[in-house]
This record gives structure tokens, sequence and C-alpha cells, in this order.
């Protein structure tokens, strides 16, 4: 496995990713169209042109296997914190996929001025706490009923690490 940050050359093979991993509509992963080649190099540029966001992809034998994005704040005040998210193929789950990028991260984000990196897990997805927790985030708080599903309210859990 290859982990390595995104570059717009990867937006066709995000696309695809990105298509076959809304289309399971998992718990913790929000509900949306399949993106266009153009929405894919917007979301790439969005992620690679700040200094403090970064897009990072795992890949094997050339295929995407895994991608984790991190937006890093706008303002002077929160430039130094960020939120990500990690997403794995079907079939690569519970293979150390998610475990490596949110490593990598960490690796990646002291070099970049960013000192917290959070995570927000929907409650639905015990899988993510329960990873989150493992790589040392702590539960710093809940959202309330802050996704809706089907019209069901879901909770979403904050957590948090310092690097």
């Amino acid at each position: 496995m290859v982990i390595r940050e995104a570059t717009i050359e990867d937006a066709a093979a995000l696309a695809e990713y990105a298509a076959e991993l809304f289309s399971e509509k998992l718990p913790g992963i929000f509900a949306r169209p399949a993106p266009s080649l153009e929405d894919e190099t917007a979301f790439i540029r969005s992620r690679l042109e700040p200094a403090n966001s970064t897009l990072l992809l795992a890949e094997e034998g050339g295929t995407v296997i895994g991608l984790l994005d991190f937006a890093g704040g706008t303002l002077p005040e929160n430039r130094h914190a960020g939120t990500f998210g990690v997403s794995v193929r079907s079939g690569w789950r519970g293979r150390g996929v998610g475990t490596a990028l949110i490593e990598r991260l960490l690796t990646w984000a002291p070099l970049h001025g960013v000192e917290r990196i959070e995570a927000h897990a929907w409650a639905t997805n015990p899988w993510a706490v329960a990873l989150y927790e493992r790589l040392g985030f702590e539960r710093e708080g809940v959202l309330r009923g802050a996704i809706k599903r089907d019209g069901t309210p879901i909770d979403v859990i904050v957590l948090a690490r310092f690097v």
C-alpha cells in the first residue's frame, strides 16, 4: 500500500472512488450524487491549495483504496486546527488502511502548523469512533441530532487530538 498526497491528475480515479463509496449509503457518509470530474477537481484543489489542508490517498496496485481529507481553519485564530474525514473502499475495510491514513496525517500536521486535529463521527458508526480513540483521539462532546438520515436524527461525536 502506498499513501501519498493526491494531485489534480487523480481527479478521475477519485471521482470513481467517491461514486462507489456514496452508492453504499454507509453510516457516517453523507448521501450525495456521484461527483463530476469538475467537482472532484475543485475538491482536490480545496484541500491542496491551503498550506494547512491536505488530501491523502491510499493506493494498492494503482487503485484508490482509501482517502483522508483534512480541512484546516481559515482564520488566524483557528489555522492551527482542522477537521478530517476518512473512508476506505469496500473489501479493504478492517485491514489497516484507515489507520495508516490517519497516522500519515498525524505526521504531516506538525510540519504544516497544525496542532489540533478533530474528527466528527456519527453515532451510527461505532467503528470510526473506536478507530479514532485507539489512535489517541478523545471525545470532547456530542452534537445531538446534528444529522438526519431518512428523517431520523443522529448524534455526532466530536473527538480531537493535539499533535
